[in-house]
């Protein structure tokens, strides 16, 4: 068996390979993008319910001035929901 001095270069189970580093770091930045997809599609869908409970406790969303106003006043079973 070879005697390995300190100053040896070999590392167990370590690849001198750069491209490996390179790939490692593209799987990881395709990895934070599924991540980063899919916090925006939840928090989409949490905006959608919030809107939906909102409207059917009789608030719409304005558009134009971007604020939730509440249904015009009147009898509750005339108002269109």
């Amino acid at each position: 068996m070879a005697h390995l001095t300190a100053s040896s270069d070999y590392r167990f189970g370590r690849t001198h390979d750069r491209r490996v580093g390179v790939r490692a770091r593209r799987g990881l930045g395709r990895v934070n993008g599924f991540l980063k997809s899919l916090i925006e599609a939840i928090a989409d869908s949490k905006m959608r319910r919030i809107e939906r409970e909102l409207e059917l406790r009789g608030y719409r969303y304005d558009r134009s001035s971007h604020h939730w106003m509440p249904y015009d006043s009147g009898p509750a079973d005339t108002r269109k929901v």
